[in-house]
């Protein structure tokens, strides 16, 4: 059996009634604590609002070029951020539909859209056991479609083809420490 004590703070109003509280320490059941005492009437009280955590807003960063500026990279930065943009999207297409483990996309994807995947493909392979639908395994890249936006950032459209659907997919390449990152990637 644990004995709790509570002792009033030095110069308390109420010692007397801790030290009638540490009497009773016995095994007795405590008294009910008294309500406060308002100074005011309580109906022309404020309102108490309770505190709000701000909500986390990924921005995207600014924008280095002044308005107008026109950025344009060389054409085999283009054609690797094309090949990049295919294998991640066919990767990601492969992930979801349980073909491919999730792990072979961490090189690509930074940590934030490597939970994302990680969460839809868990949705996604939830919702095809319940469905009994079959996994797809024949990805076809139709169209990519590359865009910088700055130096080392480049943002990408992909049309793919899968057995019996076509989807589009949008990545943001970042250069990271030397590596290219998918630092956003959204599957329609």
């Amino acid at each position: 059996m644990a004995i709790l004590i509570v002792l009033p703070a030095p110069g308390e109003a109420n010692a007397e009634e801790g030290r009638e509280l540490l009497a009773r320490a016995s095994g007795e059941p405590l008294p009910m604590p008294r309500p406060p005492i308002f100074s005011t009437v309580p109906g022309n009280a404020p309102p108490v609002v309770p505190q709000q955590r701000p909500v986390p807003v990924r921005a995207l960063p600014p924008d280095p070029l002044p308005p107008g500026a026109n950025w344009s990279s060389p054409p085999q930065d283009d054609a690797r951020m094309e090949a990049i943009a295919r294998s991640v999207t066919v990767g990601a297409l492969e992930v979801l539909a349980g073909v491919r483990p999730l792990q072979q996309m961490s090189r690509w994807l930074d940590l934030d859209e490597f939970e994302r995947l990680q969460m839809r493909t868990n949705l996604e392979r939830g919702r095809a056991a319940a469905s009994g639908a079959r996994a797809r395994r024949n990805v076809r890249i139709l169209r990519v479609r590359v865009c910088p936006v700055a130096e080392g950032i480049y943002e990408v459209a992909v049309v793919a083809a899968e057995t019996s659907t076509v989807r589009a997919a949008a990545l943001r390449l970042e250069l990271r420490r030397g590596l290219w990152k998918v630092t956003a990637l959204e599957i329609g």
